[in-house]
């Protein structure tokens, strides 16, 4: 039964013969330099080489770009916790890697002079309290008194004039005398005065607002008194959300000013990794899109992550021109005793898989390019006869056709490559099923190779 010839043997048997041949041409050497010295060296080159090589037909589908960029992992959310008064830490009992909940106490400032203010505060509020109740009830009866008091001026008043005009009828009559008149005139202007004086007095008690303004003192002391109990709150400093503590920023006996700061807290259920995208690549990023994620070293290594963000701006002051992608994970935890410690944790190393539309593109085996100091490019095989097909027992002869190409998207093995030379040359048009060189490319010479038996790709 014929088995297929292997390239390797091909390549042993040529070696072989020409071992052979080697003494039998220096055996004859000198004739047949006479010979090339008498113009024969046309007979003397003898036959042109036979290049074997191996071919695999090109394909051609659709593929999807892909990007894979080297990101950081970073929390959702970080907040350098501060202190909210000043004062001297007197209670600290938090440590860096220790997960808090929200609410948890992170630190107590020194209270006793503000308990003070509170003590003196609160005594004041108590007899802004107590003035304000007694005027309540007191201030009616005030009113009502004043009006006793002038309604007993009204009398007084009323009689002073009634016997001003009996002096002043008596007088018209020489019944009394000049003094009994004038006495009765100073008793009846005496009890005007009064009058007024007491109807003065009721007006202005009407017009005061002393309770209002007892009760006015009284909210403002309230106030005074919540402030401080506001700011007694602000010396002790809770966990604002749930979260683990990343440093720690103070310890007992020091002394803190107003947003000093106690701890760094890092909320690590959701995660992002922050990639710099280069804007050749950016249009392969989708925002809301699913992103493949890889993080070496942790289980799960891949992970399935969505676009959060792109920010709209690089750095390209330094230079740069990567834009800054925010690819957003949900956590997962592990149980160490009786701790809980998240899978993925601030400043690990991430490798995330942006994923473009797919595109038409003929691809070929990545064994197929061949590289030299003018770039890079392919080998199409046109065999001698077009009409003859490859078989496992034997190859076929016909040449290889040397094209310059540029390397596009990878999928696993294959590459999609783009031709430089003119399209429309129809000999070195690559399409699906065109036969490449993917074995014995560094043995063709440009611009055309003679002479090559091509093996099908086992």
């Amino acid at each position: 039964m014929n088995t297929p010839l292997s390239l390797r043997t091909v390549r042993s048997t040529l070696a072989v013969f020409a071992a052979l041949a080697l003494p039998l041409a220096f055996a004859g050497c000198g004739g047949e330099s006479k010979a090339q010295e008498a113009g024969g060296g046309a007979a003397a080159r003898g036959p042109a080489r036979t290049v074997l090589v191996r071919v695999a037909p090109a394909v051609e589908r659709p593929v999807a770009p892909k990007v894979t960029v080297v990101g950081t992992i970073i929390p959702r959310r970080t907040s350098v916790v501060a202190s909210g008064a000043e004062g001297v830490v007197i209670d600290f009992d938090i440590e860096q890697g220790q997960f808090v909940e929200e609410g948890t106490v992170l630190s107590v400032l020194l209270m006793k002079s503000t308990d003070l203010g509170i003590a003196e505060a609160e005594a004041t509020l108590a007899e802004r309290r107590a003035e304000w109740e007694s005027l309540q009830e007191t201030h009616p009866e005030e009113i009502r008194e004043a009006e006793s008091r002038v309604r007993a001026a009204e009398i007084l008043a009323r009689y002073a004039g009634q016997k001003l005009d009996r002096a002043r009828e008596l007088f018209g009559r020489n019944a009394t005398n000049q003094d009994l008149l004038d006495d009765a005139l100073e008793k009846s202007e005496a009890a005007s005065e009064t009058l007024s004086a007491a109807r003065t007095s009721l007006a202005r008690l009407k017009a005061s607002r002393p309770i209002q303004q007892a009760k006015a003192r009284h909210d403002a002391q309230f106030e005074q008194v919540e402030f401080l109990k506001a700011e007694k709150a602000k010396r002790t400093t809770l966990a604002p959300f749930d979260g683990w503590v990343t440093a720690e920023r103070t310890y007992v006996g020091q002394w803190l000013s107003k947003g000093d700061p106690i701890v760094t807290l890092a909320r690590l259920d959701e995660v992002d990794v922050v990639v710099n995208v280069d804007q050749r690549d950016l249009g392969h990023v989708q925002p809301g899109g699913a992103v493949t994620v890889r993080v070496p070293g942790v289980e799960p290594r891949e992970w399935t992550g969505n676009v959060s963000m792109i920010v709209p701006r690089s750095d390209w002051e330094q230079g740069s021109r990567g834009f800054p992608v925010k690819v957003r994970l949900k956590n997962e935890f592990r149980s160490m005793g009786d701790e809980r410690l998240p899978v993925l944790n601030e400043g690990m190393m991430a490798e995330v898989t942006f994923t473009g539309a797919p595109v038409s593109a003929v691809l070929v085996h990545k064994d197929a390019l061949v590289r030299s100091t003018h770039g890079m490019s392919v080998y199409i095989f046109q065999p001698d006869d077009r009409a003859a097909a490859f078989s496992p027992e034997k190859g076929l002869a016909g040449k290889a056709l040397h094209v310059p190409m540029e390397p596009g998207i990878s999928d696993g093995n294959y590459i999609q490559v783009l031709p430089l030379v003119d399209a429309s040359q129809s000999e070195h048009k690559l399409t699906g099923g065109t036969f490449v060189v993917t074995e014995g490319g560094e043995n063709l010479k440009p611009p055309v190779q003679p002479g090559v038996e091509a093996l099908l790709k086992e």
